[in-house]
């Protein structure tokens, strides 16, 4: 009997995922807060895979409905409120993220550590993008791979991303993402922060969010236990 061929070939690989963590049952807040989101980073949104944490009680189906208008790619539900209805319709259901690192609850089964790389390997050097022009509103600049630079501002409505950390050596009064793939290592620095947005490795932040940023100075954003934290910065 002729042998078959292979239907499926299985590679690993890492993939950005956001935690949307639902604090409130309200559907009319929900939707009015995914609408803010929308129209503050349309380009993050689109395709963002998401997995829901839900402290409260809501209805799944409606929930799925509203995030995949906006063009989220929800994956999954946490362990909590909305497990038993995610179950009910075949939707994977994951660990809960405590946002403690190393003090948060064991994962069911850890990743194998990855392999050495070969001795003769060398390090895949990407440069940085520069861009000494000043971001308008309206442009979008992304670095891909590697850090962007701005040596001049970034106007509101404007947004500069970066798989990297985002530099902004004058006004960044418009939008920034640093880590757009994943990267929780990844910065965002600049010389006077009046941002709209920050966001690193999908965790985010819009200026109303953010008690006691530095407005007006030089500050740097970065992820610490999965929190994102904004602090002065010398400039």
């Amino acid at each position: 009997m002729p042998r078959s061929a292979a239907a499926l070939d299985l590679k690993g690989r890492m993939l950005a995922v956001t935690r949307v963590r639902v604090i409130g049952p309200d559907p009319a807040a929900i939707e009015a807060q995914l609408a803010a989101l929308v129209k503050q980073m349309p380009q993050a949104v689109k395709g963002m895979a998401v997995v829901i944490d839900s402290d409260v009680e809501v209805d799944l189906s409606a929930l799925l409905k509203l995030m995949r208008a906006v063009g989220m790619q929800p994956l999954a539900v946490s362990e909590g409120p909305l497990a038993d209805a995610a179950r009910a319709i075949g939707m994977a259901v994951v660990s809960r993220d405590t946002g403690k690192g190393s003090g948060g609850a064991a994962p069911t089964s850890a990743p194998p550590a990855p392999p050495p790389p070969p001795a003769v390997a060398t390090a895949v050097h990407v440069p940085a993008r520069v861009v000494a022009d000043p971001v308008r509103s309206g442009q979008q600049v992304y670095a891909e791979g590697g850090d962007l630079i701005v040596l001049s501002t970034v106007s509101p409505g404007a947004e500069v991303i970066a798989d990297g950390c985002v530099h902004v050596y004058g006004k960044l009064a418009g939008r920034a993402v640093a880590g757009a793939r994943g990267d929780v290592s990844a910065r965002i620095f600049c010389r006077r922060m009046e941002a709209e947005l920050l966001a690193i490795a999908g965790v985010y932040a819009v200026a109303e969010q953010i008690k006691g940023m530095p407005r007006g100075q030089a500050a740097q954003a970065y992820l610490d236990q999965g929190q994102l934290k904004i602090e002065p910065h010398p400039a």
